[in-house]
């Protein structure tokens, strides 16, 4: 499985960077404020009350029971953050770590996949002096997974 960061539509790809612009400022605001070398979990809820301080009520360890043969099944998925929004739900998926890799990329396609939200954002507040953000969408017709 290979993430490919083939260009999108024009306007698909302007809709997808206006629908996250604010949460990426969450996230840079959360970085600025407590920097690198907190644990993961500390990220997660600093963020998590950024966001709600912005009128947007998040998900904090938001499970989901994706759906095998048409039903749900009893395991869930334990994702970091959702985002309600009214066009497709935005998970955020936080690190602490020295770089991100495919596998923090996998963990999030299979969030992605599983939930079928179209939006994800890998975020690792590991680094300095920025948060290194990498945001994702994801088609469930065609199951594929863009770098946007």
């Amino acid at each position: 499985m290979k993430i490919e960061r083939l260009p999108l539509d024009a306007d698909l790809k302007k809709h997808l960077i206006d629908h996250v612009y604010d949460i990426i400022g969450y996230i840079q605001e959360t970085h600025n404020d407590l920097g690198p070398g907190m644990p993961e979990y500390i990220y997660q809820e600093a963020l998590t009350k950024v966001i709600k301080e912005h009128g947007i009520l998040p998900e904090k360890e938001f499970q989901y029971h994706p759906v095998f043969h048409g039903e749900p099944l009893e395991s869930y998925l334990r994702m970091d953050i959702m985002v309600p929004r009214d066009k497709g739900n935005v998970i955020i998926e936080c690190k602490a770590i020295k770089e991100l890799g495919d596998r923090e990329r996998y963990q999030l396609y299979g969030y992605l996949r599983g939930s079928g939200y179209p939006i994800g954002i890998l975020v690792n507040f590991g680094t300095w002096p920025k948060a290194e953000i990498e945001r994702y969408y994801y088609n469930p017709t065609t199951k594929e997974i863009r770098a946007f």
